[in-house]
């Protein structure tokens, strides 16, 4: 009986391996529902190869994009059959990066992500439209943020909006950078678009933080309106309840979006930062502020009225305290 890849069929698995590497995924499936010996090469060295998936529904098409460990990227429709069983038999995937439009079809997508056997180390995901409007699709990614946290290092989310965070975490996860960027000021018709996604926002984050153990806390913090706002948010996401009693060390910088901010108003952010949250840290250790701009005068005086609040609340507690307020010359953006 005739081997249905012809000749190639009668090549060495080194070669044809080679051969499978520099075709397009597509024709990758093809050839390996062709023979049972090319069928175990393929999800045992090829599909292993792949190192990243990036997903891009919107309204006029839905793709899915292998991306292998030497560069190679190609790419394929969700329309098309196959691409479930890359997704499963690619084991070593650590990076995916979700585009997704709200309203459309993900059910087929999230079942292949939830049986896969790979562990991701970063997560981008980037949505467009309403999330008031897709309670399934918020909930599924939520679920597969829970599936990977343990591995996950790099955690990225967009929304419509421009609010934008990251986290980038440590290898144990002790320590975190965390980036948050306050979207522009909602109008009233789309208040609600943007306490969801600021919602949203929250509920992955937290689900991701609270199964760490988060000692050393970095907050990068950008905002285009209400700098204590921003903050306030940003230290809410950032730093879960649960989480307070095992925060040692806490930096904030704040970005040159918050230059405009006026010596007056930055103090008394400062101050109601401090009094409002340090004192729910029992063994926060060490504060550092570096303040968007070198025109704050930092006199001895406000320094002192930093420390008062846990001064008092540590009265007899033996936890050390130290802090650092630093200026920072930025251009605006």
């Amino acid at each position: 009986m005739s081997n249905p890849l012809g000749i190639f069929g009668d090549l060495p698995v080194d070669l044809l391996s080679n051969v499978c590497r520099h075709l397009p995924i597509n024709d990758v499936i093809t050839v390996s529902e062709m023979d049972n010996r090319l069928n175990f090469l393929v999800n045992r060295f090829i599909y292993r190869e792949i190192k990243g998936l990036k997903v891009d529904i919107n309204e006029e098409y839905s793709s899915i994009t292998f991306i292998n460990k030497d560069g190679r990227v190609t790419q394929m429709s969700l329309d098309q059959k196959g691409w479930e069983q890359v997704v499963k038999s690619g084991n070593c995937v650590e990076k995916l990066e979700m585009n997704v439009c709200m309203g459309k079809s993900t059910n087929q997508l999230f079942s292949a992500f939830r049986n896969s056997r790979f562990n991701l180390r970063s997560l981008k995901i980037n949505t467009k439209g309403s999330l008031q409007k897709d309670h399934a699709l918020r909930q599924r990614f939520i679920a597969l943020l829970q599936q990977h946290r343990a591995t996950i290092r790099h955690l990225e989310i967009s929304t419509t909006g421009e609010q934008n965070v990251s986290i980038n975490a440590s290898c144990d996860a002790s320590e975190i950078v965390f980036t948050y960027n306050q979207p522009v000021e909602p109008t009233p018709n789309s208040l609600g678009d943007h306490n969801m996604n600021h919602s949203f926002v929250h509920t992955l984050c937290q689900d991701y933080l609270k199964y760490h153990t988060v000692s050393n806390v970095t907050l990068k913090v950008a905002s285009k309106f209400d700098a204590n706002l921003a903050l306030q948010k940003a230290y809410q996401v950032a730093i879960p309840f649960e989480n307070k009693k095992y925060l040692k060390r806490l930096s904030i910088e704040f970005g040159a979006s918050l230059k405009a901010v006026s010596e007056e108003e930055m103090k008394s952010l400062l101050l109601l930062h401090v009094s409002e949250t340090h004192i729910a840290t029992p063994n926060l250790q060490y504060f550092h502020c570096t303040l968007p701009n070198d025109e704050i005068d930092l006199s001895q005086e406000f320094i002192a009225s930093l420390k008062e609040p846990i001064r008092i609340h540590r009265k007899n507690s033996p936890v050390p305290f130290n802090y650092n307020i630093s200026l920072r010359a930025v251009r605006c953006q």
